[in-house]
């Protein structure tokens, strides 16, 4: 065995201590995402922008995640994770600086930018390194937790950003930020792991001139339209050329040997289906909270500080559904948790469009429907995650992540355009009669139907998902049979405290050229092979490929004297101690990729720390030959 180190599935003593550097950066992002909403009707009035401007710090900001998110897996092989969640955490501390100090709109706006970047680049990464160190059979409440990091954004970000713009200032909502970002650096550079293999292949510079073009093409223009209209040459230019960008790129991408972002991971078909979902959902999430704050302030006309408070109840909420979600899914599968949230939002929806039909909207009931919306939400959200990427084989899952979070985004920010395009376009239709807060109301119910749409679309789409588990768990449970009647049971181990004279005698006299060397308990201590006894005495018998021939062929004093001198030293101070190994449960496909990339003839297979036997490559042949 090679002494290099263990290539399978990453496994880690403590996943979420690995993962914390990623969770307090996505928790950052989304923070500032939905901190935003309370805050733009403030922002406005001291710069005097329109609602269509500052709606920019939202859509401009999800533009920039959506740019940055498709070339998420391709940095992957480029640059350590931990390099790049370190850029992630910069780039949303000194975007929040910037935009603290910002004296004027365009500052600001620049700043929220950079801060993008960094939620692009943390929200696939972290979702792939989920992926990447927890074992299948706690993958669903892992994935729970996981949303659980993200939506409890919503508890913290309203309620933060109200107390801080109310009692203090906006811009101290902005160093908030920053100050979770240096907390995430720590945490970085303390614990985070960086399980991925730099292979650095050709980046197609035109798919990311393309990829630019045509999502940035899309939420530009759907940003434009509350200012100019849908029908404007601006905005239909911008749409135009993101269409066709996009269709040249995912072209180039299907072509391409080495593609940017892998679009063949939609050709399983509940991937397709769960990003879909996914992506509603979020757009859901995305348009409630960008109206329901203005409307807080505007149409029911509670002050910044009190809307923040008055959110805690939904957003708790939305933060506790979303930590027991992921484990219904391990009961449930994805189907029933899905038409459970997505018809649990409509109903909020409905409750919350009620009150924008009568003249003075009860701010309790608001609230109820706020806190309908945050249960269905998050009940729906992390299965449907789960159901996506857990359908794609292994090597599509960074891409799988990338694609699922770049289409949240920028479909999110398109969504957000759209449901300001309708704020703006109803407050226009009703008019100047009646008071301010009424023709807010009426602009607000534009948009919520929309919210509503969405609602009803995934509602319907749900009823099309399939359990996959039992899809899953057979080719596992396959594998696993397989594997078992391939690998050797009665393998022949070597006590770590044997001596070398002891290991010499088990080789040769099973005739094996190496052996693993196991505790009293059975687990795994190293490997031990003949060319490591050899090296006790190569010094002085340079010329010798085996300790077989040496000792047969030169019994010399000097030698003998070498011999004499090693033989009582025990295996563990010259065994190889950091051993390649695969699991019982690993599939056949991803062993194989560990003997071919090792270039192993065999490879101890664990379970659960103990090795339970050894696979040969011969085997595996003779297995492939037999079966196909």
């Amino acid at each position: 065995m090679p002494d290099a180190q263990k290539h399978t599935r990453a496994r880690v003593a403590h996943p979420y201590r690995v993962l914390s550097a990623l969770y307090v950066a996505a928790f950052t992002g989304m923070y500032s995402e939905t901190a935003m909403n309370i805050i733009l009707p403030t922002i406005g009035e001291q710069f005097h922008v329109s609602t269509s401007l500052t709606q920019w710090l939202v859509v401009g900001y999800m533009l920039m995640i959506g740019l940055v998110l498709p070339f998420s897996s391709i940095l992957l092989k480029h640059f350590s994770l931990k390099s790049l969640t370190l850029f992630a955490l910069g780039c949303f501390a000194v975007g929040a600086a910037m935009s603290a100090l910002a004296p004027n709109f365009a500052l600001l706006l620049t700043g929220r930018a950079i801060q993008g970047i960094g939620l692009g680049l943390a929200l696939p990464m972290m979702f792939s390194l989920v992926l990447e160190i927890m074992p299948p059979e706690k993958l669903g409440a892992a994935m729970g937790m996981t949303t659980l990091v993200i939506m409890i954004a919503p508890v913290i970000g309203p309620t933060l950003a109200g107390i801080l713009a109310g009692l203090l200032s906006w811009r101290d909502v902005f160093w908030s930020i920053a100050l979770l970002a240096v907390v995430g650096m720590v945490l970085a550079v303390r614990f985070l792991i960086s399980p991925y293999e730099l292979t650095r292949p050709h980046v197609d510079m035109l798919s990311v001139v393309l990829s630019v073009l045509g999502f940035g093409g899309l939420v530009l223009g759907a940003g434009m339209a509350s200012e100019y209209g849908w029908l404007s040459v601006p905005v239909l230019a911008a749409l135009v050329v993101g269409v066709l960008c996009l269709v040249w790129y995912c072209t180039r991408q299907l072509r391409l040997a080495e593609p940017v972002l892998n679009l063949r991971a939609f050709g399983f078909r509940d991937f397709t289906l769960g990003v879909t979902l996914v992506m509603l959902n979020f757009g859901i999430t995305l348009t409630v909270m960008f109206l329901l704050p203005q409307f807080f302030q505007n149409g029911v006309g509670l002050a910044v500080a009190l809307v923040g408070v008055i959110m805690i109840p939904g957003g708790v909420l939305n933060a506790f559904t979303g930590a027991m979600s992921g484990r219904a899914y391990n009961r449930l599968g994805a189907r029933v948790p899905g038409l459970a949230g997505f018809g649990v939002a409509v109903l909020g929806l409905l409750v919350l469009l009620s009150q924008t039909f009568v003249s003075e909207p009860n701010a309790v009931v608001v609230v109820l429907a706020h806190c309908i919306i945050m249960v269905g939400v998050p009940l729906a959200m992390s299965p449907l995650q789960t159901y996506a990427l857990s359908t794609l084989p292994r090597e599509l899952n960074p891409d799988g992540s990338a694609i699922m979070n770049t289409l949240q985004q920028v479909v999110g920010a398109v969504f957000t355009a759209v449901a300001t395009s309708l704020l703006v376009a109803g407050q226009s239709a009703y008019g100047d009669a009646g008071s301010a807060s009424a023709r807010f109301s009426f602009g607000t119910r534009w948009g919520l139907f929309f919210s509503l749409a969405i609602a009803l679309l995934g509602f319907v789409g749900a009823f099309f998902v399939r359990d996959t588990r039992k899809t899953m768990a057979r080719p596992a449970a396959e594998a696993q049979d397989e594997l078992s009647a391939l690998m050797k049971t009665d393998v022949y181990t070597i006590s770590e405290d044997a001596t070398a004279m002891d290991a010499i005698r088990v080789l040769t006299s099973r005739g094996i050229s190496g052996a693993p060397v196991v505790r009293a308990d059975g687990s795994l201590a190293g490997f031990v092979s003949d060319g490591d006894i050899l090296r006790l005495v190569a010094d002085q018998v340079p010329e010798f490929t085996t300790f077989y021939s040496a000792i047969i062929l030169h019994n010399t004093e000097s030698f003998s004297d070498r011999v004499r001198e090693n033989m009582s030293r025990p295996v563990s101070d010259f065994a190889t101690t950091r051993v390649i190994s695969v699991d019982v449960h690993d599939s056949m496909a991803h062993i194989c990729e560990v003997l071919v990339t090792h270039h192993l003839k065999k490879v101890p297979v664990m379970d659960s720390g103990r090795m339970v036997g050894i696979l040969n490559r011969s085997d595996v042949l003779g297995y492939v030959m037999e079966q196909y």
